[in-house]
């Protein structure tokens, strides 16, 4: 089946197996035409020359070898049957698989739907993901053009074709060997129970798909599926199964606006704009492209790339140009061509740059070496290739070749930019270790940019790049304000689509969020207000396991309740405590009874009301810390808010995630405080958004003042010590003896003003890691 083969991904984590020489062939070939792999307006395309002699160059390699009997798997075929047929010196055999449009199409909504949680930047910067609601159609026009293509393939060459669903091969269907045998192949070639895992196929669909289509589009689609069916004289089995999810649409989804984009989409589907420049000069054809902005215009691509009488200046701009469309096949040809003309090495940088955005390292390090090559004084090259080595993991190299250019030219901007890719990397490989009570060590928890570092881990390790994927996934949730993110991004496609969308973005948060939390999440927004058709009223909280182990250390919790809708997402990760544990929570004596009644069967807890002064931290001086001081180890959690920035909206969570990740992730913080005596307090990793908040603040005088009544040395000259900013973390209660141990008073804290910064809390927060006991110390987290 080749070589290089298409590797795993979230959407099938056995690889997915397209032959990636063929891919970046038929990619090319699509970008001539002025399409991509989303084609639907046509069965067949036309190849340029030089194309259809890499197609002819692919398959003459291909055929240097002993196997008598070559593959490749690429869908992107379908749409180039004339090309295949045509291919000399090559009995070209064409297996076309098809399963039932419905699943088809759903399969296509929810991988991309899924694309859309990884990332925490708005729908509307995922364009290629996104368009498949901004379009609703689409989907299903694909499956329509690539079943047509299927039966003109057919017609075409009918000797050499073989048709069939995808559930024959499954079921192990007795007439497929026959048919193989039919057009001159082995009847044992394909072996279901060797290539086919049924467990991964897609099999439900949100009944909010169907209402994205119109019916008489369903109806063609019924009739190409039973054309499909018939060619094989095969019966399906499997039924269709439809479910509705329970995740309604926020109620801030603005109708007037959704009612506008659905008028004005009155079928861009089937309004392309074609645009021929057989009768405009080269910079004239690129000023045409750069006038256009939207996505329904087809340029004749395939015209410039095939101009003879273009400079390498010419293809230098229609590099840039494609580049912007995002037409990245185009752009290499065009800077290949450019090349050919004149070999600049700074044109080989380019090309590297143009690899490096679609994750090739490798061609992007040969095009960056190339450059070194005819210009070995560059310190820009060896900085580049240093950013690579990053990318990889190769830390040393890259240190080595950005003091190479260094030694070149030490002004170069793109130094600049290497050293800060390495620093990040670094910091995010760098081992947990502990926080002397002298070190500044501000950490964030990582952040993962491109999905390439998680199929590279997918590659060499299943369950490792699983873990990486989950990891993105839930990173980006908690840098988002999600409630607004999915309003925003609802706003932006027709009416039709909003409720399919939704479903599909829930199916996967699912898997990552228990319904409580997602619930609470997008309901409890800093920017969106309380939305009443999300939820009504507040979600039950969890019980607490029962009959759990006792640890070797006593276990505490302090949850201090200002927002008591915020107490199931709490209680939903407190159940990932292994341990048997005692509960103290503390609320304003306002909400005490609601509480009471509310946490009134959870196990070993007690409710103490409080005065509504000084947010969690009085609490948690005067109530929550007294109580569990014969704790070993206590846990000090808040129903957290952050209504003054949007972009914390997530913060809650993170800390909550990072704190009480799962049962294991909390026994090995229990076991970290067994083994060393000297820890003394656990904390989060920050929140990216708030790395630049770590410092004083307006907080120095205050800080002084209260480090000098609980005999404290604090130097506020230096730089504050790492300490666990908005106040949630593991801690022993006997390292923490000077602030433990001061005579608190409510008086001391100031009137609730909405205060964010400058009080007695914050300071107090400052403080925490001065206040430790000799000896002992501060780590960080992992998840």
């Amino acid at each position: 089946m080749g070589d290089k083969l298409m590797g795993p991904s979230f959407a099938n984590k056995e690889g997915h197996y397209e032959d990636l020489p063929l891919v970046n062939i038929h990619d090319a070939m699509l970008a001539a035409n002025g399409t991509n792999w989303q084609e639907y307006s046509r069965n067949t395309l036309d190849t340029a020359t030089f194309l259809y002699d890499k197609l002819q160059s692919y398959v003459d390699g291909r055929q240097n070898t002993t196997q008598c009997i070559q593959g490749a798997k690429d869908p992107r075929a379908l749409f180039f049957s004339k090309q295949w047929n045509a291919i000399s010196t090559t009995n070209v055999k064409a297996i076309l698989v098809f399963r039932d449009w419905q699943y088809s199409v759903s399969s296509l909504l929810k991988r991309h739907s899924r694309e859309l949680l990884q990332t925490s930047s708005a729908m509307t910067t995922r364009p290629a993901d996104i368009r498949f609601w901004k379009e609703p159609e689409l989907a299903v026009r694909m499956w329509v053009a690539s079943a047509k293509a299927m039966l003109a393939w057919y017609e075409n060459a009918p000797n050499d074709t073989i048709i069939f669903p995808l559930s024959a091969l499954i079921e192990g269907n007795k007439t497929l060997p026959d048919a193989l045998r039919k057009i001159g192949l082995p009847s044992t070639l394909l072996n279901a129970s060797g290539i086919i895992k049924p467990d991964l196929l897609h099999t439900r669909i949100p009944h909010s798909m169907l209402e994205m289509f119109p019916l008489s589009l369903r109806e063609e689609c019924d009739a190409l599926n039973h054309e499909l069916y018939a060619l094989f004289s095969f019966k399906p089995n499997e039924k269709i199964t439809f479910f509705t999810p329970n995740f309604k649409l926020p109620c801030s989804v603005e109708p007037s606006k959704s009612a506008q984009i659905n008028s004005n989409l009155t079928s861009t589907i089937d309004k392309k704009v074609s645009i021929d420049f057989s009768n405009f000069t080269f910079q004239e054809a690129i000023q045409i492209i750069n006038s256009y902005s939207k996505n329904n215009v087809e340029f004749d691509w395939e015209h410039l790339l095939n101009r003879s009488a273009g400079s390498a200046g010419d293809f230098d701009t229609l590099f840039t140009s494609a580049v912007k469309k995002k037409m990245y096949l185009v752009a290499e040809l065009a800077i290949r061509k450019a090349l050919d003309i004149q070999p600049a090495s700074w044109r080989w940088m380019h090309l590297g740059d143009l690899h490096r955005r679609v994750s090739k390292l490798d061609d992007a390090e040969k095009c960056y070496r190339n450059a070194i090559e005819r210009t070995p004084e560059n310190a820009t090259f060896y900085a580049r290739l240093a950013e690579i080595a990053v990318e990889k993991g190769l830390f040393s190299d890259a240190q080595s070749l950005i003091q190479k250019a260094k030694d070149l030219d030490e002004t170069k901007p793109a130094i600049a930019n290497a050293v800060s890719r390495l620093n990040q990397a670094l910091a995010k490989e760098q081992a947990y270790k502990p926080i002397s009570n002298t070190e500044n060590d501000y950490r964030s928890m990582p952040v993962i940019r491109h999905y390439s570092e998680v199929v590279e881990a997918m590659t060499q390790s299943t369950s490792q790049g699983a873990a990486l994927d989950e990891y993105m996934v839930k990173s980006a949730f908690v840098l988002r304000d999600n409630l607004q993110w999915l309003v925003d991004g609802l706003n932006n496609i027709p009416q039709q689509a909003q409720q399919s969308l939704t479903d599909y973005l829930s199916i996967h948060a699912k898997r990552y969020w228990s319904e409580i939390v997602l619930n609470t999440e997008f309901r409890y927004s800093n920017k969106v207000q309380q939305d009443p058709q999300i939820s009504t009223n507040i979600a039950p909280i969890p019980p607490l396991k029962a009959g759990l182990p006792e640890s070797s250390l006593t276990i505490g919790v302090h949850v201090h309740v200002f927002y008591p809708e915020l107490l199931p997402e709490i209680y939903v990760f407190l159940n990932n405590i292994p341990f048997r544990f005692t509960t103290v929570v503390t609320c304003p004596k306002a909400i005490e009874k609601e509480v009471s009644v509310r946490l009134a069967n959870q196990p070993y807890t007690r409710v103490v009301g409080v005065e509504n002064k000084g947010r969690d931290i009085a609490p948690w001086l005067l109530v929550g810390a007294k109580l569990l001081r014969n704790r070993d180890v206590v846990l000090k959690l808040h129903t957290k808010s952050t209504p003054h920035a949007s972009a914390l909206s997530g913060w809650r969570l993170q800390l909550l995630w990072n704190l009480l990740a799962s049962g294991s992730n909390v026994d090995s913080v229990i076991q970290n405080f067994i083994e060393d005596k000297n820890l003394a307090i656990s904390m989060p990793l920050y929140h990216p958004n708030i790395l630049s908040d770590i410092n004083w603040g307006s907080n120095k005088e205050k800080v002084k003042e209260i480090a000098q009544q609980l005999g404290v040395n604090v130097d506020t000259t230096q730089d504050v010590l790492p300490f666990p900013a908005g106040s949630m973390f593991w801690y022993r209660p006997s390292s923490l003896q000077a602030l433990l141990d001061y005579k608190w008073d409510i008086k001391h804290f100031p009137e609730e003003e909405g205060q964010i910064d400058g009080t007695l809390m914050h300071a107090i927060e400052r403080l925490i890691p001065y206040s430790l006991s000799r000896d002992h110390y501060i780590s960080y987290l992992s998840i």
